[in-house]
């Protein structure tokens, strides 16, 4: 059968109406290039129409597939059932992933050791401002220095909560 002839024997006026509508979209539309792989399949397949001997042996391996599998349905049904029984008596624990609450909650937790951060600096920065003024230069100067610690692990922090959300955003 020619690709012609596979064309003729599925035209009808819906078809006639997909070429026109083909045709009009892009006008070097060619429903005969466009059916002609899918014909062509369909020969293909027609001809490779399968021997006796072919026919049996794939119905031997369909057959030794359902055996396989019927004989071990039990046992399988005896492992789910033993897993639910596990489940349900506690001995067996399932712990399920949450990507983005793990993602929120080291979010979370950088937050939060950079509000602490920032809290212990600014009050050592009072404390260094307080006593500065009282003339107690040596303790002042301690706090000072504390304060700019507590100020650098909270750019830090800053930094990995950058890379978080530039992180989530490449997901």
């Amino acid at each position: 059968m020619s690709t012609v002839a596979f064309v003729s024997l599925f035209s009808s006026n819906h078809d006639c109406y997909l070429v026109g509508v083909g045709y009009t979209l892009d006008p070097d539309f060619s429903f005969v290039k466009i059916a002609a792989p899918y014909a062509q399949e369909l020969l293909d397949l027609k001809q490779k129409q399968r021997t006796g001997t072919q026919l049996v042996q794939e119905i031997r391996k369909q057959a030794d597939d359902a055996r396989s599998y019927t004989m071990s349905m039990p046992y399988r049904v005896q492992q789910i059932e033993e897993i639910v029984k596990q489940l349900e008596s506690g001995d067996l624990k399932l712990r399920v992933r949450v990507l983005e609450s793990e993602r929120a909650a080291r979010k979370a937790t950088i937050l939060q050791m950079a509000t602490m951060y920032t809290v212990l600096g600014g009050t050592l920065l009072n404390l260094g401002v307080t006593l500065g003024n009282q003339g107690t230069q040596v303790i002042a100067n301690g706090s000072f220095i504390g304060a700019g610690v507590f100020f650098m692990l909270l750019m830090r922090s800053m930094q990995r909560v950058k890379k978080l959300d530039k992180f989530e955003n490449m997901i």
